[in-house]
């Protein structure tokens, strides 16, 4: 060492920071690796000022002396993290060097040492830093596995083929040497998942077993699924899987189990078990149960799905109705029972789904439904009809509407007008409901109900709404209903009456019905108020 350089050495060991900074600095610039200027820089380390010490460590940083280690290695248990941090990445560039001398500060190792120096091993990722990081892993202290085996899954997107294999067979072993050991068995589940190799199904499956503590089973279960996405599950598999649905862990096992088994494919060996999961307490097991259930086309099956439309299971009833309209063997027996359905609710279910289905129905088939919707309509007091009415429609609209009115107007001329009118308000608001439909459902409500003249009572009249809509249009709304047999002069007076407190329109249809009450009637009590009505029309014209 020359005598400048020994001299800058010496400024080391001085009071003042600004003085002992640039001698570091300037060491730092000339790369001096002499023993006495690491010693030196070493025991700046240790000062009690934070800027001395920050450049003893850029020193280090630049240089990475051969001799470095013994005086960063202590840096590792410093209660400043950002320092450790920056001490563990100078490490690792020393690579298996640093390795082998950190691996000797583990044991009765505080944690933020412990953390340094599985923060190095990942980062240097030599076979010597791998046996370290698996041997912290094995650990059955919980903080320190899991510490280990994040660090081991961090690298794993940058592991390259070889990489990858290696780190699966150090996995295996430690899964293989773990021997019921819970935390080293979840590591192995953890850095399995990671690498999302299919092998591991050999190590992952047995740690399914009961027996094995629920936080390892539930970590299997999350590797699996990562592991077997796109596979094909063995019939050895299924038998493993289908047994975890008995359970009651929805997080942990059942929604795992479940998409592991939802794109496999039953057959009829396991007809019994769904039926069985279909009765689970768990919402989301029935759903997947019946879901699979739809996959089988066979009469039981369908019987049984038409079965869940109406349980007390929002699961079971949903995921009926999916499998339902999934599944074309069920379209026979959708519509017998749609056919024979008591139920508003569950008639609308029927029909919805028998919508999805191919609609070509034979002319019994038509005209069954026909019928259901006649009897529904005239001898129930329910709603039922509705749920036939929407299905014929969306069958055949002009043919129903056209239907609609022709037994509308047979149940007029039996003079049933109440049934007529519910035959009319059914095409209330299609395009088959012309101004002779109107005219028809208004004669219909003006002979269904009691009508009196108090104008509360006739205020939301539906009979005069429907007369009023049709007053400005061409149809002949006074002459039709002069015409019209089945209204009695009491009836034609109603109308007239209230339309003479209308508009114009409205007025001249009450003027012409009082003139024909006034001259057909007029010795009788309606007619002579027919003509009272009148002057009294005449005076406000």
């Amino acid at each position: 060492m020359d005598a400048t350089l020994k001299g800058v050495v010496g400024l080391l060991g001085g009071a003042d920071v600004e003085v002992r900074c640039a001698a570091l600095l300037i060491l730092t610039h000339l790369g001096a690796t002499d023993d006495r200027v690491v010693r030196a820089v070493g025991a700046a380390l240790q000062a009690k000022n934070a800027v001395v010490r920050d450049f003893a460590v850029g020193y280090f940083e630049h240089t990475r002396p051969r001799e470095g280690l013994a005086h960063l290695l202590p840096l590792l248990d410093s209660q400043e993290d950002a320092l450790r941090q920056r001490v563990g990445a100078i490490l690792s560039g020393y690579g298996q060097a640093a390795v082998g001398a950190v691996k000797k500060l583990v044991p009765d190792a505080p944690r933020r040492r412990l953390n340094a120096i599985i923060e190095l091993c990942a980062a240097v990722r030599t076979a010597a830093a791998l046996d370290l990081l698996f041997d912290l892993m094995a650990s059955d202290d919980f903080d320190t596995n899991r510490a280990a085996c994040d660090a081991v899954i961090a690298t794993v997107p940058s592991l390259d083929g070889r990489a990858r294999a290696d780190l699966f067979g150090r996995t295996d072993g430690l899964a293989a040497r773990a021997k019921g050991r819970r935390t080293a068995l979840v590591a192995a589940a953890k850095v399995f998942g990671a690498l999302t190799d299919a092998k591991a199904r050999r190590r992952l499956l047995p740690l399914l077993d009961q027996q094995e503590p629920h936080v390892v089973r539930t970590h299997a279960l999350g590797a699996l699924l990562q592991c077997l996405r796109g596979q094909t599950l063995s019939q050895t598999e299924v038998d493993t899987l289908l047994p975890l649905l008995d359970e009651d862990d929805e997080t942990g096992i059942l929604r795992p189990t479940i998409q592991l088994l939802e794109d496999h494919s039953f057959d009829r060996g396991y007809l019994s078990q769904l039926n069985r999961l279909a009765e689970s307490p768990q919402p989301i097991v029935k759903r997947f149960a019946v879901q699979k259930l739809g996959g089988f086309e066979s009469g039981a099956v369908v019987k049984t799905l038409i079965g869940y439309l109406t349980d007390d299971s929002y699961a079971r009833r949903d995921q009926a109705n999916a499998s339902l309209k999934k599944l074309p063997a069920a379209r026979a027996a959708l519509m017998k029972e749609f056919l024979a359905c008591d139920d508003e609710r569950k008639a609308w279910t029927l029909a919805d789904i028998l919508l999805v289905h191919d609609r070509g129905w034979k002319r019994d088939t038509t005209d069954a439904l026909w019928k259901r919707l006649q009897d529904a309509l005239e001898k129930r007091d329910d709603r039922l009809h509705t749920a036939y009415f929407h299905y014929l429609s969306a069958l055949d609209a002009e043919a129903l509407a056209l239907h609609v009115r022709e037994r509308a107007e047979r149940l007029r001329k039996s003079k049933d007008f109440a049934l007529c009118g519910k035959w009319l308000s059914l095409i209330k608001t299609s395009p088959s409901f012309d101004a002779d439909a109107k005219f028809a459902l208004a004669v219909a409500e003006l002979k269904s109900h009691r009508h009196a003249l108090a104008p509360a009572l006739r205020r939301h009249d539906p009979a005069l709404d429907l007369l009023r809509e049709l007053a400005p249009s061409p149809f002949p709304v006074a002459d039709q209903l002069r015409k019209e047999r089945a209204l009695t002069p009491e009836e034609l007076f109603y109308v007239a009456f209230n339309f003479a407190e209308g508009d114009r329109e409205e007025r001249g249809i009450a003027a012409e019905l009082l003139e024909h009450l006034a001259a057909k009637h007029g010795r009788t009590k309606i007619g002579k108020a027919a003509k009272n009505k009148l002057r009294l029309l005449a005076a406000r014209a």
